[in-house]
């Protein structure tokens, strides 16, 4: 792989992908916030054709749970394959693993074919799927083939793809570790990082959309409530600074004792008599004077 290539992959490309999936994200959660009972009538094909039943759920959470395990933890995975007998049973459980995530991606796909988008669906999210789909497959045989090839990859990845993530947390890609690995590899790497981009604009992403949206809504009403008392206090207080009643001297009465009063009686006050006649020549600002 010549350097440009090398640079844009493992140097561009991981933050691209983040940047990518964090904007769908963002798209749809503002563009679903007056919808989610929509989103939550996606959730039932999302789980019968991405997640399935428990057998392959289990399957899904062991290969994540692998990976997990060696990113966070590197010397526990290089202090438990010390030995010949333990590195020789730990591939040959992942490599069950990963065909049987291989198998469920392929039954993902089928499912997917096999029973087009209904009514009301959006094609949309069916390209998506379709992609995210093919992603997924490309990457999990991938790293298969990679396990089945190149050997002992719980060897001797904790100390290339683990320092290798944790140089793209710190802001600090050090492609170096990863550029000189094999194709396979690099695939399975690529694979991942383009499932992610694409993983907000499918119909799984129903799931962290309705959780979002749950908790902006409890975020919501938590703020409120908070800040009732001090709108009523704003409300209320304002009022007496900019027009301080105990302070003003009434020229004419209130409207309200005005408006008790007989219409004989009201004569002085709708009409005020001029200046020389002893009246008001003029009630200005609402009836008040300071």
């Amino acid at each position: 792989m010549n350097e440009t290539a090398g640079s844009f992959l493992f140097r561009v490309w991981p933050y691209l992908a983040a940047i990518v999936a964090a904007a769908i994200f963002a798209v749809r959660l503002l563009g679903t916030s007056d919808r989610v009972a929509a989103v939550r009538r996606v959730l039932p094909r999302a789980q019968r054709i991405y997640l399935g039943g428990w057998g392959w759920r289990a399957c899904w959470a062991l290969l994540a749970a692998a990976h997990i395990a060696g990113l966070l933890f590197p010397r526990a995975i290089l202090s438990l394959t010390a030995t010949p007998t333990r590195l020789i049973a730990l591939e040959a459980i992942g490599f069950a693993v990963g065909l049987a995530v291989v198998v469920a991606c392929a039954r993902t796909a089928w499912l997917h074919l096999a029973r087009p988008g209904r009514r009301g669906w959006s094609v949309i999210s069916d390209l998506a799927d379709s992609a995210f789909m093919g992603l997924l497959l490309v990457g999990a045989a991938s790293g298969v083939l990679a396990a089945g090839l190149h050997r002992w990859a719980s060897a001797w990845g904790p100390v290339t793809v683990t320092p290798y993530a944790a140089s793209l947390l710190h802001g600090r890609p050090a492609p170096e570790f990863v550029a000189h690995l094999p194709l396979l590899v690099r695939l399975h790497l690529f694979a991942a990082f383009a499932a992610l981009a694409l993983f907000p604009a499918t119909r799984l992403a129903a799931y962290p959309l309705l959780a979002a949206h749950r908790s902006l809504d409890l975020a919501g009403r938590a703020a409120a409530a908070a800040a009732r008392p001090a709108i009523a206090w704003v409300r209320r207080s304002p009022a007496a600074w900019l027009w301080p009643d105990r302070e003003i001297r009434w020229v004419t009465k209130p409207r309200a004792e005005i408006a008790r009063k007989p219409l004989g009686d009201r004569a002085g006050v709708l009409w005020p008599r001029p200046a020389h006649e002893g009246g008001v020549a003029a009630v200005k600002h609402g009836g008040k004077a300071v």
